[in-house]
This record gives structure tokens, C-alpha cells and sequence, in this order.
């Protein structure tokens, strides 16, 4: 199973997680792997590239992502937010295979 947690301070996203696989079906034909490592990877992208905004970046091994914002803007929190809401959404179809959650 893929575990996404968001984390918060009291108003903004802070940072996020995504680990394990999915096991939904085998690998390279795996959806659920592919639609959550699509949508991570570009919203990482983002904070990385355009908002210059992450302070650590931890990626293991394939199965594995955690952000950590060194501030947090407007835009940021969209962006995670959309993450979170998107993940959400793909959980609604496939609950035995991802999990979602928010700690504050």
C-alpha cells in the first residue's frame, strides 16, 4: 500500500510523504503507482524548481518521497493542497491500495 501524509502547522502545508507501492498490479503496469508518482513528482517539481521553496528533499529508493518546505507561501499551499485533494480522489477508487492522511 502507498501511505501519503501531508503535514501542517496551523495554517500551511509544511511538507509531505509518499511511501511504498501500491501492489495493484505488477510492476510497470501499476496505475495507482503511476498516477501517485506522476502527480508527486510534478508537484515536487514545482516547489523545487519554480517556487525555489523546499529544504530537504529525501527520495531512498523508488517508493519513497518526502518534502520539506524551508517556507511556505500562497502558492504552496495550493499546490499542496492539489496534491492532497488529487490523492484523495484516487483513493476513492483504489482505498485498499493507498491510504491518505493529515497530520497537524
Amino acid at each position: 500500500m502507498i501511505h501519503a501524509v501531508f503535514y501542517k502547522n496551523e495554517s500551511d502545508y509544511i511538507g509531505f510523504k509518499i511511501s511504498g507501492h501500491s501492489g495493484y498490479s505488477k510492476l510497470g503496469s501499476d496505475i495507482v503507482c503511476a498516477a501517485v508518482s506522476a502527480v508527486a513528482l510534478h508537484t515536487a517539481g514545482i516547489l523545487l524548481d519554480d517556487l525555489d521553496c523546499v529544504k530537504t528533499v529525501e527520495q531512498r529508493e523508488a517508493g519513497f518521497l518526502r518534502i520539506e518546505l524551508s517556507r511556505t507561501d500562497t502558492i504552496s499551499n495550493m499546490l499542496l493542497r492539489a496534491l492532497e485533494r488529487t490523492l484523495s480522489e484516487i483513493r476513492k477508487e483504489y482505498s485498499d491500495y493507498l491510504s491518505v492522511e493529515v497530520n497537524q
